[in-house]
C-alpha cells in the first residue's frame, strides 16, 4: 500500500510539474472567465439569459442589431426549408427591419422568441446544452406559436432546435436543428471585429467558454489523450476525488430526512426511517408494518417487504417503492395484488427479485441551478412529498386486502 502511494505522488509530481502538455492545458484553461465563475458553463438557464441580452437590439451592449442579424445568417446558412416553403435567405437577412425585433425569454416556457412584425416572422428557440428534449415539448411550443401567430394571417415561423450535439428533433416536421458550433463559428466572426469595451470582451469569453466545454477542440483532445496515455493513474486518482456537489445535496438531504417525516405527518401518512446509505435513504410506511408476514422479507436488516427509497444516482437524485425478495409463497400474494397496479411498470418481470412498484426523478443537475442549497433542498423534500402521499393513497386500498385471513392462510399452505 505504501509503495502504490509513492508511485501515484511520483505520477503526480510529473503530471503537475514536468509534462509540458500539462502545463500548455493549464495554461489554455488559467485565464478569467466570468462565466465559469458564475456557474454558468452547464446553466442552460444562464445561458438562456445571456443569449436573449445579447440577441436585443434594446439591450445596452453596444452590438445594436449585429449580434441578432449574426443569429439570423446563421439560421439560413445552416437551416432549410421545411414549413409552407418558407426559408431565410442570406439576402433576406441583410434587408430585414430588425431594429424593433422583440425578443422574449421563456414565453410561455419557450426558451428564446425573436419576433420581427414588420416581416411577420417568429422563431421559437429551444435551447438544450446537456439536457435532452421532452417527448412532447416542441410539439406542444409549435402549437403554442401557430396559435399566437397564426399561418393563416400571413405569419411565417422558423423554429429552431439548437443544441451542441447532432440530434434530431422530435417533431421534425417543423423543427430545424441547429449546432451551437455553427452559431459559435458565425459570432466569432463579429467578436473578432469589435472592440475591447467590456461588453465586447465578455462577448469573447462567452464563447471561448463555450468552445472550451462543450465544443470539439482537436488540439485539446489530442492533448489530453496523451496525458491520459502517460498518466492514466495520476489522473484517476484525482477524477476519483472530484468534488461532488450532487453528493454534498444528497449528504444534506439525510439532515434534513427528520422533516421529511415531520411534513408527511401533518398530510396524516405516518412514515419511520428505515436505514440511510451512502447514496440511499430507505423509508417506511408506518400502518403497513401490520400486514401479515410484511416483515418477511429478505432484502434488509428490517426484513420489511415495501419499501420507499430516495436514492442518488449519478447526477441525478430518484425517488422509488420497491417490493424486496422475501419467503415466495407470501411474497406472491403482494405481486399479485400490487403488480397489475404499479405506477412504474419497469420492463422486466416481477420474480424473486426487487419490484419497482413506483418511481419518479426528484432532482437532476440540470434543474433549479440557479437555487441556493437550501431551496433545492425544500424542492426536493415537497418532490419526495408529493410522491410518498401519491403512492400511499394509491397502494394503501390495495394492500389493506392482505389483512384478510384467507388470504394469508392460502400462500402459508402452498408447499
Amino acid at each position: 500500500m505504501a509503495s502504490k502511494k509513492a508511485d501515484i505522488e511520483t505520477e503526480l509530481e510529473k503530471l503537475l510539474l514536468n509534462d509540458p502538455d500539462f502545463s500548455y492545458l493549464e495554461k489554455e484553461f488559467d485565464q478569467y472567465c466570468p462565466f465559469e465563475a458564475l456557474g454558468m458553463v452547464r446553466s442552460e438557464v444562464r445561458h438562456g439569459n445571456y443569449l436573449a441580452y445579447l440577441l436585443n437590439p434594446g439591450r445596452p451592449h453596444g452590438f445594436n442589431t449585429q449580434v441578432l442579424r449574426a443569429f439570423l445568417m446563421c439560421i439560413a446558412q445552416n437551416c432549410g426549408s421545411i414549413q409552407s416553403g418558407f426559408s431565410l435567405k442570406a439576402l433576406d437577412v441583410h434587408l430585414l427591419d430588425i431594429d424593433q425585433a422583440d425578443v422574449r425569454r421563456e414565453w410561455r416556457n419557450i426558451d428564446l422568441l425573436i419576433v420581427l412584425r414588420s416581416s411577420k416572422i417568429v422563431i421559437p428557440i429551444e435551447l438544450k446544452i446537456d439536457s435532452s428534449q421532452g417527448h412532447d415539448q416542441l410539439r406542444r411550443y409549435r402549437r403554442i406559436v401557430e396559435q399566437e401567430w397564426p399561418l393563416t394571417d400571413g405569419w411565417r415561423h422558423i423554429h429552431v432546435f439548437l443544441t451542441k450535439h447532432e440530434e434530431a428533433p422530435v417533431d421534425s416536421d417543423h423543427w430545424e436543428p441547429l449546432l451551437i458550433g455553427d452559431l459559435v463559428e458565425h459570432l466569432e466572426i463579429l467578436a473578432n471585429q469589435t472592440n475591447d469595451s467590456p461588453a465586447a470582451s465578455m462577448f469573447r469569453a462567452y464563447l471561448q467558454m463555450l468552445r472550451r466545454h462543450h465544443l470539439e477542440d482537436r488540439r485539446l483532445e489530442e492533448i489530453a489523450r496523451k496525458l491520459w496515455a502517460q498518466h492514466s493513474e495520476a489522473l484517476e486518482f484525482l477524477a476519483d476525488r472530484r468534488p461532488d456537489a450532487v453528493g454534498n445535496l444528497f449528504d444534506a438531504l439525510k439532515d434534513r430526512r427528520s422533516d421529511f417525516i415531520r411534513a408527511l405527518k401533518e398530510t396524516g401518512v405516518e412514515m419511520i426511517l428505515d436505514a440511510d446509505y451512502k447514496t440511499i435513504i430507505r423509508f417506511a410506511f408506518e400502518k403497513w408494518e401490520t400486514l401479515p408476514g410484511f416483515k418477511g422479507s429478505q432484502w434488509t436488516e428490517s426484513k420489511r417487504f415495501i419499501l420507499l427509497e430516495l436514492k442518488r444516482e449519478g447526477p441525478k437524485i430518484n425517488a422509488y417503492l420497491y417490493l424486496g425478495p422475501g419467503e415466495e409463497g407470501l411474497r406472491q400474494q403482494y405481486v399479485a395484488l400490487l403488480e397489475r397496479d404499479r405506477l412504474h411498470r419497469p420492463s422486466s418481470r416481477a420474480g424473486k427479485d426487487w419490484m419497482c412498484l413506483a418511481k419518479k426523478e426528484i432532482y437532476s443537475e440540470q434543474l433549479d441551478d440557479e437555487a441556493e442549497i437550501d431551496v433545492q433542498i425544500d424542492v426536493i423534500l415537497q418532490s419526495l412529498q408529493l410522491f410518498a402521499r401519491r403512492v400511499f393513497d394509491h397502494f394503501d386500498p390495495l394492500l389493506d386486502r392482505l389483512a384478510k385471513p384467507v388470504l394469508i392462510a392460502s400462500s402459508l399452505s402452498a408447499p
